[in-house]
């Protein structure tokens, strides 16, 4: 029985259609519970907003849709590691959309080059780069966020002497003190070192000492809640009126507003995003999508999630002929001056030089009246 013209050109549409149709999968190893839970919970909301419009706009190009393979590690690089092989070898999954920090995504760094599968971790050390050109990071390095942050501490506060409180299980944290205290040698006078873990909460010591050393600035590179901690402890300790606390992206965070309070008025924090504040048709979009889908302001790991998910999406359009791990891997490192909601929108976002550092201008906030206010 022969189908009439019309109907024998559905069928062959619909066929095409079925073949050039292709769902593509991106693992995301993130924290969802511990101590980098403030930031996997939040960058996934922003991940998920961008794969929803991708997968609306066709941005990935005809046929194409992606679909995201969420998993908690937990804050625990054994876990992360086993969640990537998993994800990678049994849901086959095209790419990595994480995990949440440094140390998980260092950890998995020279997985993901031996399994040959492309990586965007949420991290800035640059040994995550250096493993090998599957193991790449969107955030800023050490030296391009922590240089512009202590230059302005310097300028604007006008520190004598200054003590610095690094993390001592985050490579990326700990790199951070390293290079403030690098950029202000020899311009101030700089006390011991001090160190915490991540997890700890009780740092009476190191407010005790803080209080009682008098320094005219401490600069804290740890996570959301050891920073918060530091400082109200400290006031509590007796720390002096107009000791100036500084710290890490890490703080940009509803969380180090919520656990510090009062406490951390008028701290300086160095940031990744904050898309709230700039003026561009990119960020105000990007703002308002957020606010009427999750009913909140979006802060700057929602921003991250977020840009992971159009970096990929913005790859998968430049793959002409077939999606592979390697042609999508090609097509990420190949970025070039692409719109992020990352950095102050006064320039784009690339891969830079061999070791494809990712490139943007870094933001500077402070804490009034319990919000993030620009510094500048």
């Amino acid at each position: 029985m022969k189908l009439p013209f019309a109907l024998t050109m559905v069928a062959l549409a619909t066929a095409v259609s079925t073949v050039s149709a292709q769902e593509i999968a991106i693992g995301v190893p993130v924290s969802l519970t511990g101590v980098y839970a403030f930031v996997g919970t939040a960058a996934v909301k922003g991940l998920q907003m961008a794969v929803d419009e991708i997968n609306a706009g066709s941005e990935a190009g005809p046929g194409r849709t992606l679909k995201l393979v969420i998993a908690d590690d937990g804050s625990n690089t054994n876990q992360t590691i086993t969640l990537v092989n998993r994800l990678a070898n049994v849901d086959k999954v095209m790419a990595i959309a994480g995990p949440s920090a440094s140390p998980t995504v260092l950890a998995v760094s020279p997985v993901v080059n031996q399994l040959q599968i492309p990586m965007l971790g949420i991290a800035v050390t640059q040994a995550v780069n250096k493993a090998g050109p599957w193991s790449n990071r969107v955030l800023n390095s050490p030296t391009t966020l922590m240089t512009v942050l202590a230059n302005y501490t310097l300028d604007t506060a006008k520190p004598k002497s200054i003590m610095t409180v690094a993390s001592r299980d985050n490579d990326g944290a700990a790199a951070q003190s390293k290079v403030i205290r690098s950029v202000l040698d020899g311009k101030v006078s700089f006390m011991p070192e001090e160190s915490a873990m991540m997890a700890e909460t009780d740092f009476s010591a190191l407010s005790t000492k803080i209080a009682s050393l008098k320094p005219d600035a401490v600069m804290i590179t740890m996570n959301d809640s050891a920073a918060a901690n530091i400082i109200l402890q400290a006031k509590q300790a007796g720390a002096a009126p107009n000791l100036r606390f500084v710290a890490n992206n890490a703080a940009a965070s509803a969380s180090f507003l919520r656990i510090g309070g009062k406490a951390v008025e008028g701290t300086l924090i160095g940031t990744d995003a904050f898309p709230e504040i700039r003026t561009d048709a990119l960020a105000k979009t990007f703002v308002a999508n957020y606010q009427k889908k999750y009913n909140a302001i979006p802060d700057q790991w929602n921003a991250v999630g977020y840009t992971i998910g159009k970096l990929y999406g913005h790859a998968l359009a430049n793959v002409k002929g077939a999606v592979t791990r390697q042609s999508l891997n090609d097509a990420v490192i190949a970025t070039r001056n692409f719109p992020v909601v990352l950095g102050s929108g006064k320039g784009n976002f690339s891969f830079a030089g061999s070791e494809r550092e990712p490139t943007y201008e870094p933001i500077l906030i402070t804490v009034k009246d319990g919000k993030f206010i620009p510094a500048q």
